[in-house]
């Protein structure tokens, strides 16, 4: 998917948000139909480091914010942890906490960081598909040596747009241009053969720096097709 096509989804995507909703995000999850039949039961994940980057649109354009990208990534992580944990009584650990330590950790971790990054595209363009179960990364997810209890992997991505002040005050003089947002784009994959179980692509509009309950709520609703463990009473 190239730079503009992407551009233009976001673009299609925060008018329908702010035409049909105003501040409610609108969200969409596919699950694998092995998911929807309870063939798979999600009750243990990893959660791989989480990928946001942030911008700040000011009158001279946009500009880029590191420190607050990393910030948000991690917040983005901790939402997911927290949503799946509380929500969906899943039990979640951190890629690091993986048996396999040393650089072959870290390598293959950052392997399957870029080999996601290299289906996501795909799975943006035709995200019913894995409702037909047709994505998947392949079998080798089993080379991250995880935990045999793992049922899947958890892969984060977002963009995100803040506006100054500036910025804002023109756009309610003038109109015209997307409003602050944040747009994830979530991928639930299978730790045994690769499978992609679920794609969420929760949103929310407003400073995505600031957005604490708001992007709890935009994840709620992003995994609420997800079935719940049962916990014995």
């Amino acid at each position: 998917m190239s730079a503009r096509s992407i551009v233009l989804k976001i673009m299609l995507v925060l008018v329908v948000l702010f035409t049909v909703s105003g501040s409610q995000p609108v969200d969409a999850q596919f699950l694998h139909p092995k998911i929807k039949s309870n063939e798979t039961t999600i009750r243990k994940v990893v959660i791989m480091p989480a990928k946001v980057n942030v911008v700040r649109d000011s009158m001279k354009g946009p500009e880029g914010m590191a420190a607050e990208s990393d910030d948000l990534s991690a917040r983005a992580a901790k939402a997911v942890t927290e949503v799946l944990s509380r929500q969906k009584h899943i039990t979640t650990i951190e890629a690091t906490e993986a048996p396999a330590e040393g650089d072959e950790q870290k390598y293959n971790v950052a392997d399957f960081q870029t080999r996601f990054d290299n289906l996501l595209p795909k799975i943006m363009k035709k995200r019913s598909d894995v409702k037909k179960g047709r994505f998947t990364m392949g079998d080798e997810v089993l080379n991250l040596n995880l935990h045999k209890e793992v049922d899947a992997v958890v892969f984060i991505r977002g963009s995100g747009q803040k506006l100054t002040s500036g910025k804002t005050a023109f756009r309610l003089l003038v109109g015209g241009g997307p409003p602050a947002y944040l747009m994830l784009q979530i991928g639930i994959v299978d730790a045994r053969n690769g499978e992609v179980l679920l794609y969420t692509d929760p949103a929310l509009v407003g400073d995505p720096t600031t957005a604490v309950d708001r992007l709890r709520k935009a994840l709620e609703k992003g995994f609420k097709k997800l079935p719940e463990v049962k916990v014995a009473p």
